[in-house]
């Protein structure tokens, strides 16, 4: 296994107290497998590669880009890594038929450019994934962070690089609605110890390291309460996007591409 330091956040395989949350991930690596198989793919922000992994197993050829390394688990035949940040992926325009990228606008204060490069990947008739989480539903916390939508807003930006914006959510089962309420309400108890928020004046690797432990913290408290939920892809059924669901899901057609200088 590829050791990444722990941020609390990016989330690996065999992490018992983030069950939870792999699952909600890889709904919607299972929601894009209707649109994958037999389709030439790229994963932009793979992480270390899980759900790449299962489009590749569902039929996909895939590409997957991250700026950590996959994990050799997820390595299959006819799946390519390719370590490069985001802003930089090395592709040529039109190469794919479709583009996933989850959990990666939030953490983009201005998401255009990326936008840009993601419909210049796209052929015309080409589709792009997109989630995030719903600013309506989170704890507000997460100082990875910079900028979180709800589904007007997230619908507005994607387009104006998009002529056809669909807008759905990732809702939850009522074992996963429960275990996101207990959480949300430990992340409540913890933050109302800091009622001035000084914590968001603390270096940035002093907040990071904070955000790591509290999240451990707070998932060990559930463990030990209600208990963790076994839960699967199934308890985050694809939705309407409304206030209730816990993550947008953006299905985009039609990329508006410009001319580069």
């Amino acid at each position: 296994m590829s050791r990444i330091a722990f941020t609390g956040e990016r989330l690996v395989d065999g992490q018992e107290l983030f069950g939870v949350d792999l699952a909600r991930h890889r709904a919607a690596y299972a929601f894009a497998q209707e649109w994958a198989r037999d389709r030439q793919v790229v994963d932009l922000g793979c992480g270390t590669g899980y759900g790449s992994a299962e489009l590749s197993d569902a039929g996909a050829r895939m590409v997957a880009v991250d700026r950590v390394p996959p994990d050799s688990a997820h390595r299959r035949e006819g799946l390519g890594f390719v370590r490069a940040d985001l802003s930089g992926v090395p592709f040529r325009a039109g190469s794919f038929d479709l583009v996933v990228s989850f959990q990666v606008l939030e953490h983009l204060e201005d998401p255009a450019a990326y936008l840009d490069d993601l419909a210049l990947l796209l052929r015309p008739e080409g589709t792009a994934l997109l989630t995030t989480p719903n600013l309506l539903q989170s704890e507000r916390e997460n100082p990875f962070h910079v900028h979180e939508y709800e589904a007007r807003e997230l619908e507005t930006v994607l387009g104006r690089h998009f002529e056809a914006v669909e807008m759905r959510g990732i809702g939850a089962s009522p074992a996963v609605a429960r275990y996101h309420a207990d959480r949300l309400r430990r992340i409540r108890r913890i933050t109302r110890l800091d009622p001035l928020a000084l914590r968001r004046r603390l270096p940035r690797a002093w907040v990071h390291w904070l955000f790591a432990r509290f999240a451990v913290r707070v998932r060990r408290g559930i463990r030990q309460g209600q208990g963790l939920p076994s839960v699967d892809v199934g308890d985050f059924p694809v939705g309407p996007a409304d206030p209730e669901c816990l993550d947008l899901l953006a299905v985009c057609r039609r990329p508006r591409v410009a001319p580069r200088p």
